[in-house]
C-alpha cells in the first residue's frame, strides 16, 4: 500500500542488530543511505513544514536541515528550537520517512541504521528513529547523552513504557535495528544489546512506517542555539518475505 494514499507524503524508518560487546563502528555492516527511498520533512518558516520527495533528494538537494555527502552518501539531519511543532508536539524534529506503509500483522519489517550524534541539544536527548502511524509514534528510540544510553519507548494508546535498549559509547556512534513481525514481536538491537518486546495492542489497527529522525524531546525555548544534529552513515529499510 502506498503511504501517499493514506497520508500527505511518503515516510521513512529504522531497524536492528547484534550483541553489545563492540562499539558500533566495529560492528558496522553498512548499507549506504539511499535518499531516493525516503521523503524529507523539514521546517519552512516558523509555522510551516516542507516536504521534499525522494526524487528531489536523489538529485543533490540540501538545506540548513538536510545534507547528503557527495563522497560518502552519509545523510545529516539537523534541528533547532525554531522549528514548528509536528503532529501537535512542541519538540522540533527533522524526519526522513519510509516510502511504504504497512500493517505489522501482514509483513515483517526491519530498519537498520548506523549513525553519529554530532551535536546534543541542551537536554542531551535526541530521538533517532521510530515506527510511526497516522495516530502518532508507536515505537521510539531516544539517545540519552546524560546517561550514555538509548531507550526504547512503546506507546500504547494513552500509556507509554520505556526500557533501556543499549549503551552509547564515547565516540557517540550508534548502530541499531528495529524489527516487527506478524506474530506481534518487536525486536530492538542497539550497539549489540538485543531486546525482545511486544508490539502494543493499539498498533493492530493503523498502518505504520519507519522514520529516521533527528528530533528533540520536551518543550523548547524558540531559539536557533538549541541544536540537535545526527549523521546517518548507513540506513536501510527492508520487508523480507514472511
Amino acid at each position: 500500500m502506498s503511504l501517499s494514499r493514506i497520508f500527505c507524503s511518503t515516510c521513512l524508518t529504522l531497524a536492528l542488530s547484534g550483541t553489545a560487546l563492540l562499539p558500533a563502528s566495529a560492528m558496522d555492516t553498512r548499507s549506504l543511505p539511499q535518499a531516493g527511498s525516503f521523503t524529507l520533512q523539514e521546517p519552512q518558516a516558523r509555522l510551516k513544514l516542507h516536504l521534499v520527495p525522494g526524487s528531489r533528494l536523489a538529485t543533490g538537494y540540501h538545506s540548513p536541515f538536510y545534507q547528503q555527502s557527495p563522497t560518502t552518501s552519509a545523510i545529516t539531519l539537523r534541528t533547532d528550537g525554531l522549528q514548528p511543532s509536528i503532529r501537535g508536539q512542541t519538540a522540533p524534529a527533522t524526519v526522513l520517512r519510509e516510502g511504504t506503509a504497512w500493517y505489522f500483522q501482514q509483513t515483517p519489517a526491519d530498519m537498520t541504521a548506523n549513525l553519529h550524534i554530532d551535536t546534543w541539544p541542551s537536554n542531551q536527548r535526541v530521538i533517532i528513529g521510530r515506527i510511526q502511524s497516522a495516530r502518532g509514534a508507536v515505537v521510539e528510540l531516544v539517545a540519552d547523552g546524560k546517561h550514555s544510553q538509548v531507550t526504547v519507548t512503546i506507546h500504547d494508546g494513552n500509556t507509554s513504557r520505556s526500557v533501556v535498549a543499549g549503551t552509547i559509547y564515547p565516540d557517540r556512534n550508534i548502530n541499531y535495528t528495529l524489527s516487527s513481525r506478524p506474530n506481534g514481536t518487536l525486536v530492538v538491537v542497539v550497539n549489540g544489546s538485543r531486546s525482545v518486546l511486544a508490539m502494543p495492542t493499539s498498533a493492530t489497527a493503523p498502518v505504520m512506517w519507519f522514520e529516521a529522525v533527528s528530533g528533540q524531546t520536551g518543550w523548547h525555548m524558540p531559539c536557533h542555539g538549541d541544536v540537535a544534529q545526527v549523521t546517518f552513515t548507513s540506513l536501510e529499510v527492508r520487508h523480507p518475505a514472511p
